[in-house]
């Protein structure tokens, strides 16, 4: 496995790292989640209900650069992929995956740590990636769960709910 200097579990180590956010606005009174459209490389028979021509819903995210913490590269992800600036209002949680490497042909394990985001507006943030976004829109909670492909993150959609109703409540 190499060796990035991830720590993981026992000693073993990450082979990727990622970071992204779970972005809200709230409008007339109304909570909003934004999602990114993109074609996934990773499709599964549990998910091809969801896919339209190898596409799926998900919140933006991406890899972390040589030297970037992880909240930098969840808001520049944000930004570059869903075009939109936010600002950190507290880490939600982190993912392991184990993941197919087509490059490497060879599976790895990759962790992902996702941001609860506030809006803060449009980015006009040219986005330069291989993956190809379709799409960016806002959902309420019930859209966004029933379109999100992954179950991971219908996971973490209502734990960013449920974070941000208790804050809203103090």
């Amino acid at each position: 496995m190499k060796n990035d200097g991830f720590e993981i579990k026992d000693g073993a180590k990450y082979d990727e790292r990622s970071a992204g956010g779970l972005v809200y606005k709230i409008e007339n009174n109304k909570t909003l989640w934004l999602l990114i459209k993109t074609i996934s490389s990773f499709t599964s028979e549990k998910n091809k209900k969801k896919e339209q021509n190898g596409a799926v819903y998900k919140f933006p995210k991406g890899h972390l650069k040589k030297d970037e913490f992880l909240k930098e590269a969840a808001l520049r992800e944000v930004e570059e992929e869903g075009q939109v600036k936010a600002k950190i209002v507290t880490k939600l949680a982190s993912n392991d995956y184990l993941i197919w490497d087509k490059e490497q042909k060879k599976k790895i394990v990759k962790k992902v740590t996702f941001f609860l985001m506030e809006y803060l507006g449009q980015s006009n943030l040219k986005y330069y990636d291989t993956e190809m976004v379709l799409e960016r829109a806002w959902f309420s909670f019930e859209e966004a769960t029933k379109i999100l492909a992954y179950d991971s993150e219908k996971t973490l959609l209502k734990k960013a709910k449920s974070q941000l109703e208790n804050l809203i409540k103090k």
